[in-house]
Parts: C-alpha cells; sequence; structure tokens
C-alpha cells in the first residue's frame, strides 16, 4: 500500500505540470501556428485544396503526423530533425513556401512549436465547404458553461451536516461525500498560521507571532475566534497588498523592459506595481479596478489619492495623485519590437495583438486572441468580435501620463511667477538706462552671416564691415545692405506664405487642438517677453522667449508633452520650430509604436530652428501623430547607442542614475506643413522697420538708429508690450552684454533671484506614469484577410464580443453597484447611444474602452465574477475550480464544482466585488483549515485532489522562497513602495540595460527586484517565475535539479545564512540545544521533534569539529550556525505552504 501510495505521489506531480503545459501550448498553436499553416500552406496542403502537393496535408493533426511522400514532416520536440523546419528555413533543397521565406519571427515560433511537442487540437481535417452558418456556430458554443448567468444555486446540505455550516464547506463536503471520502483532520495551529501568513502576506510569521496565536488557539473555548482575530490582522497588514499584487502582475505580464535586441525600459513602470499594493491593501473593488485598467484615463470622477503624513500609500511622495490613470499601464507591458513600424506595420497590430490577447484572458479568460487570422476554432469569438476589439484599442494612444492632480506643485509655481513679476520689473529699471553706442557695435563679433537671421546687431555689423573690407561710404553701404534685407526679407516672406499651411500655431496664447500634459503645459502658451531664470550663477537671465509653447518657462525641472491629432498624409512633410536640450525629444509615432528609430530626434539645440520629418504616405492608416516631449516622457531615454542626439554617456547608465538630473526642456512655437523638403525660412522681420527708415547720414545717426529700435523693445517689454520682433532685439542685447545680465547687479535683484532659486529648488519633481490615452474619435478598423494587416476589407464597428453584448432591447449594460465610501468612484455612464462599444449599432465617439470598461464591469457579465473568483481560489488552494484560469472556454478545463463556483461569484457582486471579502470567506472555511496528510483512500479515489479533502500543500513561489530567507535571517526590509531594485546579475550588459544590483537586493521583497523581460532575476528563475510576455495567471510547477542547486549553492542563500548566523551569535544565555529550539520556530514556525533536536546538535557539533572550534565557543562559531542555517533552508518544509 505505501509503494502504491508513492507511486500515486509521483504520477500527481509529474502530471500537473503537463496539463498546464498542453494548454498553452494549444493556446500558442491557435494563435501563432494555425494562422501561418492556413495562410501559407493550406492552398497546397488541405482537403479543400485544387492539387494536394506531394501527398502533405497540413489541415489536421493526423496529416501532419503522417507526412508526405519524404515521410512526416515534424518530429515532436526535435526542430533539427523536422522537415517542415528544414523547409522554412530555406536550408535545404525543398524551400517553402514557394512563394518566399517566412520571417525570421515566424519561423522561430514554427520552431518553438516543434521544441515543445508540436501540440494541434485538429482533430478532423478542415475543408473549405463550412458544414454550418457562423450564426449556427455561435448558437451552438454561446451554450457553453462560462457563457451562461451566474445562477444563485441551492447549498446542499451534506450527510455530515454538523461538520460545517459554512456554504462554501458544505458544497465541498457533499462532493466529497458522493465520492465515499471523508475530510482530513484540522491543521495543528502551528500549521494553521504559517499557512495563513504564507498565502495571504507570502512572508513566514514571526516566533512571536505563533507563540501569541497558539496561546489564543488554546486558551479559547472557540479556536475559530482566533483564527478570525489572525485573518483579519493579515488581510491589514501592508504585505498583503505586496503578496496579492505580484499575483496580478502574473496575470498582467508586468515587466520593467520591452526585451528584444536593445530591452528597452518601461519608465516608471514600477508606479503601476506600487498602484497595485495600495488597491489590494485598500480592497477597491474589483469593478472599479476593471474600469480603472481599462479606461482609467476616460473616467469621470477617477481616484485621487492624498499621501499620509508618513508617505506610506504613495512611495513616500507628497501631493494628491490620480490613481485611476495609473490602472491603463496594463496595456503597456510584456514584449515590444522595436524595429521599424512604417516597413513593417505588423509590428503595430503585433503589440495590439498581445493587449488583446492579456485583456481577454485576465478579465474574461477568453481566447479572443485566437480570432486574429479566422473565426475562433473552438469558441464562440469571430473575427468581427477580434477586429472590433482591435479598434477600439487602435484607437487610443501609448503615452506618458502625468499622474499628479493640478495642486501639486501649484502653490509654489504661483509664488515663482508672482517673484518674475518682481525680477522683470527690477530688470526692466535696470535695463531702461541709456543704452551705449559703442556697445552696440561691439555686441557682435565676426563671422556674423549665421546671425543675421535672428540678431538685429548683425545688420550693424554688416554695415560696418562693408565700409571697413569694401571701402564704400555709409550711404553706398547702407543702400547695399539694405537692397539685400529687402530682397531677401521680400524672397522668404514669398517662398514661406506660398510653401507651407500651419498645423498648429502655440503664438496665440491658446492651445491648439492638440493634447497637453504636463505641470509646465497647466497655464497656456507663452506670451512673447516671457524669460527663463538661470537656476545657478550670476547670470539672472538664461533666455528671452518668443510667443509659444515653453517648458522650462518656470524650471526645467518641470515636464511637458504635446500630442497632434492624426495627420492626414496629404502633404509629403512637417517642419516644427523648436528648441531644447538634455533629452528632450520630437517625433513622428506611427502605427503606436514607442521605440522606433525612424522620424525622431533629440533636441540639442537652445534656441529656435527647424526640424523637418517626411510624412509616411500612407499616414491615415499607420495614424501617425507628432509628439514633443521631456525627458521624464521619452521613452527611448536613455537612447541606445546614442544615435538619435549623440548621447554616448547616458545610454551607458542605469535609467535612474541618467534621470537623477531631472532638468530637460523644449520649446514650440509653430508646426507646419508642406510638400516640398525645405521647411520655412526666417523672415527678418525686427528689421523691418530699420531699413524702412531714411538713409542715415553720419555714422552717429546709424548708432541711434539702432540705440533707438533697441531702447523702444526694451520700453515694450517693461510695459508687457513686446512682440516676438522685440524679443529680439532683447536676446541681442543680453547676449552681447549691451544690458547688465548679472544676478547681483543690484542688491533687490540678487535676493529676488535667490528667493526664486529657493523655490525652484523646492519644486517637486513630476510622477509620471506609462498609459493609455484617447486620440480623439475613435475610428473602426478594416477587417484583414486572414489577419493580414496588408490585407484590409471592409470595416468593423468598434465592439466587444458578440456574445457577451447586452440585449437587442435596449439599454446597454449598465454599470455596477457603488463602490464602498472612500475605496473608490462611481463607474461613468454607458456609451450616450446605449450600444456604442456595446452594441451592433453606430460605434461610439471616441475610442470605445470606457463602454468595454463597463460591459466586461457589468455584475451580469457571465464572465468577470466567475474569472476572479477563481483566481482568488487558485492562490489560496494552489489550484482553481477551473485549473486553466486564464481560459474558461473549450480549450479550458471544466469546473470541478461548478456550483461553488457560482456561489462565489454570486457573492463576489453581492459583497461590493470586495476582494478581501471574498478571500476572508473562504479562508475561514473548514476545508481551508484541514491538514494536509494524505489517507490511502484519499489517494485512491482522488489522487489530484481536486475534491480538497486535504489541503494541498505545495512549494512556495519563487519570490515567498527569497521572502522567506531574507525574513529569516533577519535582513528583511520591510519598506513599502519605491523604484525598483537591481537584480543581481555576474556581468551587466549595459546595451541591453542589463545592470548589477546587489545580491540581497538591498533586503527589499521580491516584489521590488526589477523585473526585466531579457534576463529575468536568476534566482526567482529557477523557481518559475513567469516570463513576462504573455498573460500567466498559473505559474509552471517543475522539480528540478536547478532548483536543488540554488539552494545549495546560490551565493544569495549562503549570504543569508551568514547573516543570520551572525544575529545568533550574537544571542546571549542560549544553549545549543535552545538556540537550535529558536532557528525552528524562525524558520519552520514550530518546535524540533527530539530526534530532529538531536539530530541538529550532532551536525553543529561535527561542523565544530571540521573548524576546530572548541565545544566550549561552539555558540559564538559564526561558522558553525551558518551551516546549521544553511542546513535548515535547505529543508524542504522551509520552501512548502503546509
Amino acid at each position: 500500500m505505501r509503494r502504491r501510495m508513492v507511486m500515486t505521489w509521483l504520477v500527481v506531480f509529474l502530471a500537473a505540470p503537463r496539463v498546464g503545459a498542453q494548454n498553452a501550448g494549444i493556446d500558442f498553436f491557435e494563435r501563432k501556428i494555425r494562422p501561418v499553416l492556413v495562410a501559407h500552406c493550406y492552398e497546397c496542403h488541405a482537403v479543400g485544396a485544387k492539387k494536394i502537393k506531394g501527398k502533405l496535408l497540413l489541415d489536421s493533426r493526423a496529416g501532419v503526423q503522417k507526412g508526405g511522400v519524404s515521410g512526416p514532416v515534424i518530429v515532436p520536440g526535435h526542430p533539427e530533425k523536422s522537415l517542415l523546419i528544414q523547409a522554412v528555413r530555406f536550408t535545404d533543397d525543398t524551400k517553402m513556401p514557394p512563394k518566399g521565406k517566412l520571417p525570421a519571427a515566424v519561423i522561430a515560433d514554427l520552431e518553438a512549436w516543434v521544441k515543445m511537442g508540436a501540440p494541434d487540437p485538429r482533430d478532423k481535417a478542415t475543408t473549405i465547404r463550412a458544414a454550418r452558418s457562423w450564426d449556427e456556430i455561435v448558437r451552438e458554443r454561446s451554450k457553453w458553461w462560462s457563457l451562461q448567468p451566474v445562477k444563485k444555486p441551492t447549498v446542499p446540505t451534506p450527510k455530515n451536516s454538523a461538520w460545517s455550516n459554512d456554504p462554501i464547506d458544505q458544497f465541498l463536503l457533499t462532493a466529497m461525500e458522493a465520492k465515499g471520502l471523508a475530510p482530513a483532520k484540522d491543521a495543528d495551529p502551528h500549521t494553521l498560521i504559517r499557512r495563513l501568513s504564507l498565502v495571504l502576506t507570502g512572508l513566514p510569521p514571526t516566533a512571536r507571532e505563533v507563540d501569541d496565536f497558539v496561546k489564543a488557539w488554546h486558551a479559547g473555548a472557540k479556536p475559530q475566534a482566533s483564527v478570525e482575530r489572525l485573518v483579519d490582522r493579515l488581510l491589514a497588514s501592508p504585505h498583503f497588498g505586496e503578496r496579492w499584487a505580484r499575483h496580478w502582475m502574473d496575470v498582467v505580464r508586468f515587466t520593467e523592459t520591452h526585451g528584444n535586441e536593445w530591452n528597452y525600459e518601461v519608465h516608471h513602470a514600477w508606479r503601476y506595481r506600487d498602484y497595485l499594493i495600495r488597491a489590494f491593501n485598500d480592497d477597491v473593488p474589483y469593478d472599479q479596478l476593471i474600469r480603472e485598467h481599462l479606461a482609467g484615463d476616460l473616467l469621470p470622477r477617477p481616484r485621487f489619492r492624498l499621501p499620509s503624513p508618513s508617505g506610506r500609500g504613495a512611495g513616500g511622495e507628497g501631493g494628491r495623485f490620480n490613481e485611476s490613470v495609473i490602472g491603463t499601464a496594463f496595456y503597456r507591458f510584456g514584449e515590444v519590437n522595436h524595429d521599424d513600424c512604417i516597413d513593417l506595420p505588423q509590428i503595430g497590430y503585433d503589440l495590439v495583438d498581445n493587449q488583446i490577447d492579456t485583456l481577454s484572458k485576465a478579465f474574461q479568460a477568453m481566447t479572443i486572441a485566437c480570432a486574429r487570422c479566422h473565426d475562433h476554432k473552438l469558441d464562440a469569438v469571430s473575427m468581427r468580435d477580434y477586429h472590433g476589439l482591435l479598434g477600439i484599442l487602435r484607437s487610443s494612444r501609448q503615452v506618458a501620463h502625468t499622474i499628479d492632480a493640478p495642486d501639486v506643485n501649484a502653490d509654489t509655481m504661483k509664488k515663482m511667477s508672482e517673484l518674475k513679476k518682481a525680477i522683470r520689473k527690477e530688470l526692466a529699471a535696470a535695463w531702461g538706462r541709456p543704452l551705449d553706442p559703442n556697445r552696440l557695435s561691439l555686441a557682435i563679433p565676426a563671422p556674423i552671416e549665421k546671425d543675421l537671421d535672428k540678431n538685429p546687431l548683425a545688420w550693424l555689423r554688416l554695415v560696418s564691415d562693408a565700409q571697413e573690407k569694401e571701402k564704400l561710404t555709409l550711404a553706398d553701404a547702407w543702400k547695399k545692405i539694405s537692397q539685400r534685407f529687402l530682397r531677401e526679407d521680400a524672397e522668404r516672406t514669398k517662398f514661406n506664405r506660398e510653401n507651407f499651411t500651419h498645423l498648429a500655431d502655440f503664438r496665440q496664447g491658446v492651445w491648439p487642438n492638440w493634447q497637453v500634459d504636463g505641470h509646465a503645459f497647466r497655464a497656456s502658451p507663452s506670451r512673447s517677453g516671457d524669460f527663463v531664470i538661470s537656476p545657478t550663477g550670476d547670470k539672472a537671465v538664461s533666455a528671452m522667449l518668443p510667443a509659444g509653447a515653453f517648458t522650462h518657462v518656470l524650471s526645467e525641472k518641470l515636464n511637458g508633452a504635446l500630442r497632434s491629432g492624426v495627420l492626414s498624409g496629404k502633404k509629403k512633410y512637417i517642419s516644427f520650430q523648436v528648441l531644447g536640450e538634455k533629452a528632450s525629444a520630437v517625433r513622428l509615432v506611427s502605427n503606436n509604436c514607442q521605440l522606433n528609430y525612424r522620424n525622431y530626434r533629440y533636441l540639442t539645440k537652445n534656441e529656435l530652428h527647424w526640424i523637418t520629418f517626411p510624412i509616411p504616405p500612407n499616414a491615415d492608416g499607420l495614424r501617425v501623430y507628432a509628439e514633443l516631449m521631456t525627458k521624464f516622457d521619452n521613452p527611448k531615454f536613455p537612447d541606445q547607442l546614442g544615435t538619435l542626439g549623440g548621447d554616448k554617456v547616458n545610454y551607458r547608465i542605469p535609467w535612474e542614475t541618467a534621470a537623477a538630473d531631472p532638468r530637460s526642456h523644449f520649446g514650440v512655437t509653430h508646426v507646419v506643413l508642406h510638400d516640398q523638403p525645405a521647411p520655412p525660412r526666417a523672415e527678418m522681420t525686427f528689421m523691418r522697420k530699420v531699413f524702412a527708415a531714411p538713409l542715415p547720414t553720419t555714422q552717429a545717426d546709424l548708432l541711434k538708429r539702432f540705440r533707438l529700435a533697441a531702447e523702444s523693445a526694451l520700453r515694450a517689454w517693461r510695459d508687457d508690450k513686446a512682440t516676438d520682433d522685440d524679443i529680439r532685439w532683447l536676446e541681442a542685447l543680453r547676449l552681447g552684454g549691451v544690458v547688465d545680465n548679472r544676478a547681483s547687479s543690484t542688491p533687490r535683484l540678487a535676493g529676488l533671484i535667490a528667493e526664486y532659486r529657493k523655490l525652484e529648488g523646492a519644486l517637486a519633481l513630476p510622477r509620471i506614469a506609462p498609459g493609455f490615452a484617447d486620440a480623439g474619435p475613435g475610428f473602426d478598423q478594416p477587417l484583414f484577410a486572414r489577419g493580414d494587416c496588408l490585407k484590409p476589407g471592409e470595416k468593423t464597428p468598434r465592439r466587444y464580443v458578440k456574445v457577451l453584448l447586452p440585449s437587442p432591447s435596449g439599454s446597454g449594460v449598465q454599470p455596477g453597484p457603488p463602490s464602498p465610501s472612500g475605496s473608490g468612484v462611481q463607474p461613468g455612464p454607458p456609451s450616450p447611444s446605449g450600444r456604442g462599444a456595446g452594441g451592433e449599432g453606430r460605434s461610439p465617439q471616441g475610442s470605445g474602452r470606457l463602454e468595454l470598461a463597463n460591459l466586461i464591469a457589468a455584475p451580469d457579465n457571465p464572465l468577470t465574477a466567475r474569472v476572479m473568483a477563481n483566481r482568488v481560489w487558485h492562490h489560496l488552494f494552489g489550484a482553481g475550480l477551473v485549473r486553466t484560469v486564464d481560459d474558461f472556454g473549450h480549450v479550458g478545463e471544466l469546473p470541478s464544482h461548478p456550483e461553488l463556483l457560482d456561489h462565489l461569484a454570486g457573492r463576489f457582486v453581492a459583497d461590493g466585488w470586495s476582494i478581501k471579502k471574498l478571500i476572508r470567506a473562504i479562508v475561514l472555511t473548514r476545508t481551508f483549515r484541514l491538514a494536509h496528510t494524505p489517507s490511502a483512500a484519499m489517494l485512491e479515489a482522488d489522487p489530484e485532489n481536486r475534491l480538497l479533502a486535504r489541503y494541498p500543500a505545495r512549494r512556495m513561489e519563487a519570490e515567498a522562497i527569497r521572502d522567506a530567507l531574507l525574513a529569516t535571517s533577519g535582513r528583511l526590509d520591510r519598506t513599502l513602495f519605491g523604484p525598483s531594485i537591481f537584480a543581481y546579475r555576474e556581468k551587466e550588459y549595459p546595451d541591453r540595460r542589463l545592470f548589477k544590483g546587489p545580491l540581497d537586493g538591498q533586503g527589499r521583497r521580491s516584489v521590488y527586484i526589477k523585473v526585466t523581460l531579457m534576463e529575468p532575476p536568476k534566482f526567482l528563475e529557477v523557481f518559475n517565475f513567469p516570463g513576462s510576455k504573455v498573460c500567466q495567471g498559473r505559474r509552471d510547477l517543475t522539480n528540478t535539479p536547478a532548483q536543488a542547486l540554488a539552494m545549495l549553492n546560490d551565493p544569495f542563500v549562503h549570504g543569508q545564512a551568514d547573516v543570520w548566523a551572525k544575529h545568533l551569535i550574537a544571542r546571549q544565555g542560549d544553549t545549543i540545544a535552545t538556540r537550535i529550539d529558536a532557528m525552528f520556530a524562525s524558520a519552520l514556525n514550530r518546535k524540533p521533534r527530539p530526534q530532529e533536536r538531536q539530530r541538529f546538535e550532532r551536525f553543529a557539533a561535527a561542523i565544530a569539529r571540521l573548524h576546530d572550534v572548541p565545544r566550549d565557543r561552539i555558540l559564538t562559531g559564526a561558522m558553525v550556525w551558518r551551516e546549521v542555517a544553511h542546513a535548515l533552508f535547505n529543508l524542504r518544509e522551509f520552501i512548502t505552504i503546509p
């Protein structure tokens, strides 16, 4: 019997991972392989082909396995031995497909598919003629269990009704009794507190917490009361949010880099992680979280947070900020290709495909992305459903959101603006004195040709040079230069008038129809005459500004971003008159691709100049828009290889280091469209009045003319009536030293500027998070033939999956119940039409994301509550009632307890979508308190423990193992929130953004270790840390030698054993036996059994002898206790949820 139990356990252990792998493989086939076969192979190798070539059929699993005249084309698990792989690689005589080699990414997918065993769900050959219409198929598939309304089942009465009166227990016990099983005995209190603490917080309890709980357990007449108090304490722990946020991060494929060759960073991704921790700790209703994830930027009343004085809840930062908009960062994670989206538009669609796949699996456990190239082969999802959703997401943009509330920095910025008025008044008084004419003539050094476009004094120097070098009289020199000016001015004015159309003019004092974001742009664009105070040194003013939008009017620390509408493509070029420095940038975004190099320029000149980009000819289809942004908003900072702006330093250091200097700025005056390649020519209007005056008769008369023009500009600036022409004169005077620009020029000015700089230093840095934003009117997506974006068909209205739409009667899906007070806000209303993204009528006015969010968050959506309730169950018991937590479709498994799942889903909604209430209800069941030891009857009747007659003990997740090591050693830093810590690695690869962090991660919990897509944290990866490329609600579970070797040999584990040993030898009053008892209490939350204590005493003595430690010094021998600690770490019990 013992041998049978062992063998049964072995079968279950080996089979469990294969179930997940098989489902993942089928999903991979549907998304990556079937579309390729349909598009490139079925024409010659399917039942419906005109002529089947080579007697090879690739439209069914049997056909693939049988092969053709050359034999089987696939050897599962061995790409190198598979004829199919050899053919698509074009390395053999047979080259397929005959029309041309497949892209490298597609070949890689085929290789990966064969390597994973070539999973293939196609039992029957596909024929060209469908036996039934799609409507008929949908009607049948819509009867699937997960698409039925959630019912309120009757709670059954088990035979042993006295065992528990909890409804959840009664459902479970009834199912056990039907199989002739009785539940295991209850777990002891030591086991229960360890289980609850690990499951709810991801941390083991302290020895003191265990002692207190065990005493309370035995002291009371009803142990249940002590369990309830413990559960409530753990749910209220700030570490609860860390644990459950990490669960959700698996689902949304959280990563802080994008992978591929350069592994670009997802700037500020950690803010989303912190958002989740706060949300789970605050028990934000799940329907609110859905709305925030899908449309947090569109909510009519978003959640704003005001941190406590300690900073807890906001990562230690002050000031209110918008929580809701951070939720949209979930769209931004996963793998992103940074190749050219114009030449390879498929890249942009692959990006959205990943978003659709994640969205549909995360919230609905549906594989909607499988309908990209064809109607879903198993579920009620059509290509039109997919493309309707595609239109919704492609109608939005990937942006950096400034999440601060409008009042953040508002008082400081107001004070700075008031100070600038006083500084301006002081400067105007100093600069209002009569100018020295001789200084005017000396203000422009040679050469001067490059300054004629912008500096009036360059023309004065030009006249003087004509007199001196060409020996002309003043009259002749003036005539010559005057004629040149009039000719060039007329030519430039005519050229500009005939060749350019304004796209945006920021000089009018109001914002054009562009999206505006950032602290710097809270006010309207600047009027002519605004100026920039130098942040340091004795220079008072660092720039005099014309009218336009400038981020550094108050400070370079303030961020800003401007985004145009979609460009039409009717013009060939777009030009921006800009200035900027310090990693600010201007670019065109095509196909929503954030990481392209084309049409992208860092700004490196602090004077206005033109930057021109060609507009792609298919700009409408690529949804091209223009964007200007400061450093923090720039997704390509640091610039890989320095190719965009000659930045050869920042790209080789971590982003956090490069961003330590927050200063960055840009300015733009106007943006024009044109058909010829040259940008507008500078119009020298600032000189027209000078050259329109009569001929100067003497040198003094000439200098006087320029002096009067300069003084006129100074007076206009003093009176706040300056024009852009006046600003040209002021800049010439400032740069030429004609006016005194010293901050110390007067005591009052020095004081004012010192006060201004103090305020500027106190400005809070903008808080930014990646996210989504609507881009004006949405647009419907064409239906792509076989998913090929180069083969567009008819337009598909933006909408959600038809089978989940509200009834045609009418009113659309209504919002869910109000959120509990203080936890969130009411959701927005349904679309104005009552249909929108939720119906077959006209498309919504915007993208449709808000309507989509309301549909998914609706209480009568049959999937939403079931899916989340199942995810919660999965994390509490190690497996969901539906084990395929990301797939409730035909490829997924059926629920083990369907009525219980509906009971939990209904209860979840009735409790206001409270995740904490749902967890509390489940962990307070008697089922959760069962011991984990199986009986022979349990193994015989239910070897996979689907009936839960015992608690399913299991290995901790990777993060919990690492955190337990830190907690037990005493090294754990329990600080919440903040930027991520680089993972430890032996060698850095700066070009790939793989930097080396401390071995122990500064003691921080694993949730704060930076997740890099190219190379995840090594220690965590060994224990099945997810890959972060796709939604993965259930992690793989493997048992490999590498895991045992990691616990034995990894320097991190040894380091924590050493830390623990140092704490131990500092203890006073220990004996060897009491110290071992204390170590067991810390590591395993129990006392050692007598034989265990004896074994560890002998072990300590043996280590002491090995290292020549006298017996009377064993208690202070660090080497001894390091080895004892290491031995405890390597007990299986240490890494097990009991």
